[in-house]
C-alpha cells in the first residue's frame, strides 16, 4: 500500500467505521488493512457489516459465512442485512441500480442500529463491544455521546474509478458527473437523524480511502498478507454493463492506449476541484435570492393537508432578487450552474431543465413543472422548488390551483 494512505486516511478524521465487506478481494484487503492499522489511524471503534441480496443461490451464503468467520477470527463486530432479491429483480430500472440503492440503504439502516441510546438520553449504546476501547466507556459498554461522524468505509479502488469514468463519458456526463466516484460522501445528513435526550447522533458519510489503490496493489497486498477471499461469479458476467467494461471495453483502451485508465481517474480528480470552485460560485449567486420568510403555500383542506405531509423539503426564492441576478449576467448562460446548485441542495433536475434562450441568461424557470417527485411553482413573488415523498403528491401539488390574492391573504 502507498506510504501516504495511512495520513491521508488521518485527514479525513473518522473515528467510527462500519466496513462493508463482500467477501472479494478488494473488500477483504480494505477490512485487513483497517483492523491492522487501526491503531495508527485513531480508530476508536469498528464494525464489519455484509449485504447478502439474495440474488445468487449457494454461493451468496457461502460469502456471508466466510465474512462473518472473518471478522470472528479478527475479534471485530459483524453485522448481517439480508434483501428480499425477488424484489430487486422485479422493481423498476436496471438490476445493478437497484441493488446498489438497496445496499447503501441497508448499510445506513445498520449504522442506526449500531447506536441507540440509554435511557438516560446522554450516553450511546454500541450494540456489540467496539474493537479496542471507547474513551470513558462504562461496564455496559456505554460511552459519551460522538461528535465524530460515522463513516462506512467501502472498497472501491481506481480500477472502479475508470470503470465509472468511462460509462459517463460513453453515455454523455456534466461537469458533475466527470467526478467520478467520490472518496467523502454525507449519506445522511445530521438534521435528519432523530435527536435523543438532546443531543443529536452524527451524521453517515460514504469513505471510499482506496480510490487511488489500484486492482494490482489490492492483489500484491493479500499475497503479502496471506489472505484469502471468496470469489462472486456474477462479477465476470459481461451482460451487466460494468461487467463488460470491467472485462472487454477497457482492457481493450488500455492495450490501444497504455495509461487510460490513469488519465481517466486523473481527470476525475480535476473536475472534482473545479466543480468544488463552480459550487461556491453557485452559492455567492443564488444564496441571495433564497427567501425563507414565507410559510409553504398550503393550508386546510384534506387535501392540501395530506400534500403537507407527504413534502419532504423545499427551497424558496425571491423573484424578484432571482431576475436580478439573471439580468446581472445576461450575456452568460446560467442554468447549468442553477441546476448544480439546486441539486446541492437535494433538488435534482435532469440537464436542460432550466434552459430556455429567451430568457435573461438563458434560464427558465416554469411556471408549474414537475418531475418526478420534484416540483417547481410559480406563486405570486416565490418560486417553489419542492420535493415529495411520491411522485403522485408532487404532481398534485403543480396541479393545485392557488390565486395570488389568496396566497398573500394566508401569509
Amino acid at each position: 500500500m502507498p506510504l501516504d494512505l495511512i495520513e491521508n486516511i488521518r485527514h479525513h478524521g473518522f473515528k467510527r467505521l462500519l466496513l462493508a465487506v463482500s467477501g472479494g478481494l478488494d473488500s477483504i484487503c480494505l477490512a485487513h488493512y483497517f483492523i491492522e492499522n487501526s491503531a495508527a489511524l485513531g480508530i476508536e471503534w469498528l464494525g464489519i457489516a455484509h449485504v447478502h441480496h439474495g440474488l445468487r443461490e449457494g454461493t451468496a451464503d457461502r460469502d456471508a459465512k466466510f465474512v462473518e468467520e472473518f471478522a470472528k477470527s479478527h475479534n471485530v463486530p459483524f453485522f448481517l442485512k439480508k434483501l428480499d432479491g425477488e424484489a430487486l429483480k422485479s422493481a423498476d430500472g436496471s438490476l445493478e441500480e437497484n441493488a446498489r440503492d438497496a445496499r447503501y440503504k441497508a448499510l445506513t439502516e445498520i449504522v442506526k442500529s449500531i447506536v441507540t441510546l440509554e435511557p438516560t438520553g446522554d450516553r450511546v449504546h454500541y450494540a456489540l463491544d467496539p474493537i479496542g476501547a471507547l474513551p470513558l466507556q462504562d461496564d455496559e459498554g456505554c460511552a459519551p455521546i460522538p461528535h465524530s461522524p460515522i463513516a462506512i468505509v467501502t472498497a472501491h479502488h481506481a480500477g472502479d474509478q475508470a470503470e465509472t469514468m468511462y460509462m459517463r463519458l460513453k453515455r454523455g456526463t456534466t461537469l458533475a458527473g466527470l467526478r467520478g466516484i467520490q472518496e467523502v460522501r454525507i449519506i445522511q445528513d445530521k438534521k435528519e437523524m432523530p435527536a435523543h435526550g438532546g443531543h443529536d447522533i452524527p451524521c453517515i458519510h460514504i469513505y471510499r480511502p482506496f480510490l487511488n489503490i489500484s486492482r494490482n496493489e489490492l492483489l500484491a497486498y493479500a499475497r503479502e498478507n496471506g489472505l484469502s477471499w471468496c470469489e462472486d461469479e456474477s462479477n465476470a458476467d459481461v451482460k451487466f454493463a460494468r461487467n463488460k467494461i470491467r472485462h472487454e471495453f477497457l482492457p481493450n483502451l488500455e492495450q490501444e492506449c497504455p495509461g487510460a485508465n490513469k488519465q481517466l481517474c486523473k481527470i476525475a480528480g480535476l473536475a472534482d476541484r473545479a466543480y468544488a470552485k463552480v459550487l461556491a460560485k453557485c452559492s455567492r449567486s443564488f444564496d441571495f435570492a433564497q427567501d425563507d420568510t414565507r410559510g409553504f403555500p398550503l393550508g386546510g383542506g384534506n387535501d392540501k393537508d395530506s400534500l403537507v405531509s407527504s413534502l419532504s423539503s423545499f427551497v424558496s426564492l425571491d423573484k424578484k432578487k432571482l431576475n436580478k441576478i439573471l439580468r446581472e449576467y445576461a450575456d452568460a448562460d446560467l442554468s447549468e450552474m442553477f441546476r448544480l446548485w439546486l441539486t446541492e441542495k437535494g433538488f435534482r433536475f435532469p440537464i436542460g431543465f432550466f434552459y430556455g434562450p429567451k430568457e435573461p441568461a438563458h434560464v427558465k424557470i416554469p411556471v408549474r413543472a414537475v418531475y418526478r417527485r420534484r416540483s417547481v411553482v410559480k406563486i405570486a413573488h416565490t418560486v417553489w422548488i419542492c420535493e415529495f415523498k411520491d411522485a403522485l403528491s408532487a404532481a398534485k401539488f403543480v396541479s393545485c390551483e392557488k390565486k395570488e390574492k389568496d396566497y398573500n391573504e394566508s401569509t
